[in-house]
């Protein structure tokens, strides 16, 4: 759902007045206080992104785990929730689908205890329930600070690659090297950022790099500066893009974001659109104090993992992000 129309829904919501959730609405995961202990809860499903059933089972397995990585959690369990057209699908599709989801939650050290099922067109993705470890913190996307840095665990521009598959023109070699990126966890670049007490963290998913970015700085009330030709992309993002593949939700996202932003004249209307691209298991965008932005670097090089500098924190100005 786009991000202005699910703001419109909610608006006239009551919020919640339970004194032991720490983070709620507009976080990527639930925190709960719970005893001593800080509980992390979220739920997300996908629609397929990939022709494969097992590999579609696993992205999303591992795009809803990304929540609770993002918030410096560890997972616990998981529940699994399916939409499956059983009139038109045969049943090994669904086995298949399953199955990719048990294998990558089993990656993370966990298992999928349980789900519900209904006849529909088909979706797939858990509900997953972590912890945050004890003597460590939530981590939210309001603590970012001026002069800290902001980086990004995995390169943009799945949405197009996955518009190139629906469309049967992705080559075999963009395939593996989307469906590898979308079925990479987020657990070791979590682990990463625990050790190096982190000011703000999110992943990147469907309101795109921007969406996603924008929400730290208004949780922050902070101005975030990009360096556009540092962040990292699929190899024939740009491409693809520039023979006319793109989705519906990069031209929602822009609707929803562009008066957030101020784009330099230097950049191209395709390098800035690319930011809007809606991603499926993205990486994370970790805000870290200058100070210990080598020790980031340093974890993520042991742990075989990139990150990439791709901006800085300012002081709240008139617009919350600016390309440069």
């Amino acid at each position: 759902m786009r991000s202005s129309d699910l703001t419109q829904v909610l608006r006239n919501i009551p919020k919640s007045n339970d004194k032991n959730i720490i983070a709620g609405i507009g976080e990527d995961a639930v925190g709960y206080q719970f005893n001593d202990e800080t509980l992390v809860q979220t739920v997300d499903l996908i629609t397929p992104v990939i022709d494969d059933p097992f590999q579609f089972g696993a992205i999303a397995a591992a795009n809803s785990l990304s929540d609770i990585y993002a918030k410096g959690g560890v997972p616990l369990f998981a529940l699994s929730i399916v939409g499956f057209p059983l009139n038109s699908l045969p049943l090994s599709y669904l086995e298949e689908i399953i199955r990719g989801g048990v294998e990558k939650v089993s990656e993370a050290g966990i298992s999928i205890v349980g789900g519900h099922t209904i006849d529909d067109v088909p979706k797939y993705g858990l509900s997953v329930t972590g912890l945050v470890p004890p003597g460590e913190s939530f981590v939210s996307k309001g603590g970012a600070k001026p002069g800290d840095l902001i980086f990004l665990s995995k390169p943009i521009g799945t949405g197009i690659y996955i518009t190139a598959i629906d469309h049967k023109v992705a080559t075999d070699a963009q395939i593996k090297e989307v469906s590898s990126l979308m079925l990479k966890l987020n657990k070791n670049a979590s682990e990463a950022m625990r050790l190096c007490d982190v000011n703000a963290c999110t992943d990147v998913t469907g309101y795109g790099l921007i969406g996603h970015i924008s929400d730290i700085a208004e949780h922050s009330n902070v101005t975030i500066e990009l360096t556009v030709n540092e962040i990292p992309k699929l190899s024939d993002a740009l491409s693809l893009f520039d023979s006319g593949l793109q989705s519906e939700g990069m031209n929602n996202n822009y609707q929803s974001f562009k008066s957030k932003v101020k784009c330099a004249d230097t950049i191209s209307k395709n390098d800035e659109m690319l930011l809007y691209d809606p991603q499926t298991s993205g990486g994370l965008i970790i805000v870290v104090p200058q100070e210990r932005a080598d020790q980031l670097k340093k974890e993520m090089i042991e742990r075989d993992e990139k990150i990439v500098q791709i901006g800085i924190v300012k002081e709240k100005e008139s617009d919350l992000i600016q390309l440069l």
